[in-house]
């Protein structure tokens, strides 16, 4: 029988074609992400790696177990160690917090101790190379800026806001239907924020505002009242 060209070439590739090499490298899919796992990995290989026909024949890889297991001791020794310094740290952290704590106290005996000792007196206080606190007194307090009147939110609602500046004691607040009649002025309403909501009032109505802050070292008790601003009820 004659070949033809396609048939020759198809059995001289057939001929010619050689059996397949292995071309596997080795590697572990072990997870190996942590110092833990990296250990762990290590000595289930170096266990189950005697196990193989190969193992006998080759004292270098053994050696190279041997000397890979003895890094996994060192990962895990070293990790114990990490972990050790780290609860040392936790508790040396602790003690610091709680021996400023202590300094802080016996600070403020020092200074409570050295104050009695001198009488209050300046020079005495200084001559034992303390600084002292000096008090500066506030002068009279001002009358409260920013008075603004606005609406409230519901029917018969309406509010005044200020700026606090400098009051520590609170306010005092005053509306009236008519600034220019006393008559019409209410009684000063105490109140210890900055700020002020009335309730019930005609709706519609416009109503002023004033305010003054409570001072315990004026002559009056306060400081002076805030110009009147008007404002409309809701």
């Amino acid at each position: 029988m004659v070949l033809g060209s396609r048939e020759r070439r198809i059995v001289n590739i057939s001929k010619s074609k050689k059996p397949p090499v292995d071309r596997a490298a080795a590697t572990t899919h072990r997870s190996i992400a942590t110092d833990a796992e990296k250990v762990t990995a290590t000595r289930e290989l170096a266990q189950a790696m005697p196990a193989s026909p190969d193992w006998a024949a080759s004292p270098a890889l053994q050696a190279l177990v041997k000397a890979w297991s003895a890094d996994a001791d060192a990962i895990e020794a070293q990790a114990k160690k990490a972990g050790d310094l780290r609860t040392q740290r936790r508790t040396v952290v602790a003690q610091q917090y709680a021996l400023r704590r202590d300094w802080q106290v016996t600070k403020a005996q020092v200074m409570s101790t050295a104050t009695a000792l001198c009488g209050g007196s300046t020079d005495r206080l200084k001559a034992l190379s303390l600084d002292v606190i000096e008090h500066a007194r506030l002068g009279a307090l001002a009358a409260p800026a920013g008075l603004a009147v606005t609406p409230g939110k519901l029917s018969g609602d309406v509010g005044a806001a200020w700026t606090r500046g400098l009051a520590r004691h609170g306010f005092i607040a005053q509306h009236a239907v008519n600034q220019a009649d006393a008559a019409t002025y209410s009684v000063p309403v105490a109140c210890t924020k900055a700020k002020l909501t009335l309730h019930g009032m005609p709706s519609g109505s416009s109503l002023s505002f004033r305010v003054a802050a409570i001072d315990p070292t004026s002559p009056t008790g306060q400081s002076p009242w805030s110009a009147w601003v008007v404002g409309n009820v809701r």
